[in-house]
């Protein structure tokens, strides 16, 4: 796992030159976009979506929404090419006439690909999938930008020095006095962290938080975004008994509004009258996408170091495996 974190640039890179290159744009009147995964490969459609010029779904889900129709991009996302979720939503898309792009590394995806000639592009195989979330959302990223469906994105080399930093400063050479992921790892350490980032910006980052810690750290963790939380979530400070064991994290970057920065302030404020430890992440980086890709960058190795310090192996979900197994005797996926 420590090696695929510290190649996570070059991953960058080759997945970059991928949808720089790809041939088989969509080429159809396209007014809307819906992305079909799960788990990791959900995470790269949110993180397109807040770049698109058009409405954007992202699909977690056997079905699709009603509205997908011929004027829909149905791109399926799906590291292994299995997901059968995702060949679900893929079926159904076809049958809607929707212009489909596929990415996986293969599998059943690839198959359907082939028999019915559908644009699919091929990603290196052998990682976990939640370690491929460059080769999973660049590419589409690099397609969607040659074809004007995304807005502005900064030059790829703002993103590409941006994830540099964060790998000097979190490298597993770079001593613990130096690197904030390791630091940070021991502050969590016997915790549970709950992580707070805001709508449209850093929810999705906060997302990736959590669930790096379930699969990575193999420990609970909860998320939430500004400002719903503030309508809801912050009365459970009353009980701050309960928190007894949890730190929260707050997800800041400089693309917040400034009204939810302001609530962050006040929030922050009342963790400190409740006695709740906190801690403050900001993000760093040139460009939207940098501050965006390094701060779920930081949040993967710190949830690496987690998982060293509660003793087990981040890299193996077994438990997710064997309920596949199981369910594949009940369910034809």
């Amino acid at each position: 796992m420590i090696s695929v974190l510290d190649r996570f640039t070059d991953q960058c890179v080759s997945a970059i030159e991928q949808g720089k290159t790809f041939e088989r744009v969509p080429k159809q009147r396209i007014d809307k976009i819906v992305v079909c995964g799960m788990g990791g490969s959900a995470v790269a459609g949110d993180l397109v979506k807040r770049f698109s010029r058009v409405p954007f779904f992202t699909n977690r889900g056997y079905l699709l929404p009603v509205f997908t129709n011929r004027s829909t991009l149905l791109v399926a996302l799906s590291y292994s090419g299995n997901t059968a979720e995702t060949l679900s939503a893929l079926t159904r898309g076809i049958e809607a006439g929707a212009s489909i792009l596929v990415i996986a590394s293969g599998g059943k995806l690839e198959q359907i690909c082939n028999a019915q000639d559908l644009p699919f592009l091929k990603i290196p195989a052998g990682y976990q999938p939640r370690s491929a979330v460059g080769h999973l959302t660049l590419p589409l990223l690099a397609i969607l930008s040659r074809i004007g469906l995304v807005r502005e994105i900064g030059p790829w080399e703002a993103l590409l020095a941006g994830l540099a930093q964060v790998k000097a400063r979190c490298s597993l050479n770079t001593p613990s006095d130096e690197n904030p992921a390791k630091r940070l790892a021991e502050t969590l350490a016997g915790h549970i962290p709950v992580v707070y980032g805001t709508v449209d910006n850093t929810d999705v980052v906060a997302m990736r938080f959590k669930t790096q810690f379930n699969e990575n750290a193999k420990q609970p963790a909860f998320w939430n975004a500004f400002p719903e939380l503030n309508h809801n979530e912050l009365v459970s400070l009353v009980r701050a008994d309960l928190f007894a064991n949890q730190h929260v994290l707050l997800l800041e970057n400089a693309y917040d509004l400034p009204e939810n920065r302001a609530r962050i302030e006040i929030t922050s404020s009342l963790l400190e009258k409740s006695e709740i430890p906190f801690t403050k992440l900001v993000a760093e980086g040139k460009s939207e996408l940098a501050q965006v890709f390094s701060q779920i960058y930081f949040g993967d190795y710190l949830s690496y170091y987690l998982a060293i310090l509660n003793g087990v192996d981040p890299t193996p979900v077994e438990p997710i495996e064997n309920f596949k197994r199981a369910l594949a005797k009940r369910v034809d996926c």
